[in-house]
């Protein structure tokens, strides 16, 4: 009886540890367990680095593309302000080669060589119309809506229907505000004024300021055109005192 109960004791821990009839051993628990957690925390920190890096690379990236937006914004500035320079260069050009002629709208009691105030300006000049080539042309340069326009007519003679009008051509555009200042270079004393029509006579000098305003920015400019040189002839009292220097002794 007893040798029944030890043989089937000695099976039972057979079956119950077969890894000592294979000789191969089984896993720990506890093993098992301590080589996952190592597993998952290795993984972790991996996630955390990669986060990390994508962290400090989106720092890089916000602080490049500021830095970008603010040199396209200066470039964008500075292109408007060159093309509002542009045209108040023009202008001065344009009002300084101003000549002494009669323009189409004067009258036989009221001849105008400038007519203008202070949103609008008329005047007669040669002005390029090609490579080494110019014409007369009867210019009008006025404030249309937001725009600064020019237009020229082509002067054939001084009758009816010698002259001929262009379209208007957008010498800015976005313009809100534009002032025209006249100076009375008269020999009584020179003041600006704020219009001009005196009958055949040129003012000695022009200036103006031209605003203007583009995606929210206000940008302005400022010109001075003289004309003294072209005026010399037509100043009051130039006539008398040439004469009264010739009948000296």
């Amino acid at each position: 009886m007893s040798g029944l109960f030890s043989r089937a004791r000695s099976k039972i821990r057979a079956v119950c540890r077969p890894e000592r009839r294979s000789g191969i051993p089984l896993p720990d628990a506890r093993s098992s367990r301590r080589s996952s957690a190592s597993v998952e925390g290795f993984a972790l920190i991996d996630v955390l680095v990669g986060l990390a890096l994508i962290g400090v690379i989106t720092s890089l990236m916000m602080v490049f593309l500021g830095q970008a937006r603010t040199m396209l914004r200066i470039e964008k500035a500075t292109e408007f302000q060159m093309e509002v320079d542009a045209a108040s260069r023009f202008l001065e050009t344009a009002i300084s080669h101003a000549e002494p002629l009669p323009l189409s709208k004067s009258s036989p009691d009221q001849v105008l060589y400038l007519d203008g105030d202070g949103a609008r300006i008329e005047f007669n000049a040669v002005q390029a119309i090609g490579f080494k080539s110019s014409a007369l042309r009867e210019i009008a340069v006025s404030l249309g809506g937001s725009a600064l326009a020019i237009v020229q007519k082509t002067r054939r003679g001084s009758g009816p229907g010698a002259s001929t009008q262009s379209q208007p051509v957008r010498l800015i555009g976005g313009v809100s505000a534009i002032r025209f200042e006249y100076l009375d270079g008269s020999v009584t004393g020179s003041s600006w004024l704020p219009s001009w029509n005196a009958p055949r006579r040129l003012p000695a000098a022009v200036r103006f300021t031209v605003s203007v305003l583009r995606d929210g920015a206000a940008y302005s400019t400022s010109g001075f055109a003289r004309l003294d040189l072209a005026n010399a002839r037509q100043l009051p009292g130039t006539n008398e005192i040439q004469h009264s220097e010739t009948q000296r002794p």
